[in-house]
């Protein structure tokens, strides 16, 4: 008996298109819906790869000066700042499934805002604004939406050393 071999074709196209499109740079409105999502949810490692870490770490290192590291000190100071945040996204309150629409970006070379409409289960909405910035690892949320997360890590590290 020959196994049926029509739909194997079909089926391969449509399996590498999804592939592809799987491992395709998403677009800054992507980005900022699951941003804000990972936050939601408390899905630290998702948040965390979603931030432009590297511009975190610039500011806190504009602040905090370190001292007596065994290595690189950016390289502690990055490994610190991603401690932080993970400590802070496994904290935060968890909110029930919401809906995520975000609107099309206003991009200006490497930066983009996007107004993203957060929707309760009950219908209650709101509007958030994501920054991002374009980097190699692609669009990462970055600029005034880090603010409050660079405070945190500078007044946490200051508590800590």
């Amino acid at each position: 008996m020959r196994p049926p071999t029509r739909a194997f074709g079909p089926t391969m196209t449509l399996l590498l298109a999804l592939s592809a499109s799987a491992c395709a740079e998403s677009g800054p409105e992507i980005v900022a819906a699951e941003y804000l999502r990972a936050a939601d949810t408390g899905s630290a490692d998702k948040a965390i790869a979603l931030l432009d870490v590297e511009q975190i770490v610039d500011r806190v290192q504009q602040e905090i000066v370190v001292v007596n590291t065994d290595g690189d000190p950016r390289s502690f100071l990055r490994d610190s700042v991603e401690t932080v945040l993970w400590g802070l996204f496994q904290e935060m309150e968890r909110h029930e499934e919401r809906g995520y629409d975000p609107q099309a970006a206003e991009v200006r070379g490497d930066r983009a805002a996007v107004r993203v409409i957060v929707r309760s289960p009950d219908g209650e909405e709101h509007t958030r604004t994501v920054h991002l910035r374009k980097t190699d690892g692609g669009w990462k949320v970055s600029g005034e939406s880090v603010e409050d997360l660079v405070a945190y890590v500078i007044q946490r590290l200051e508590e800590r050393y």
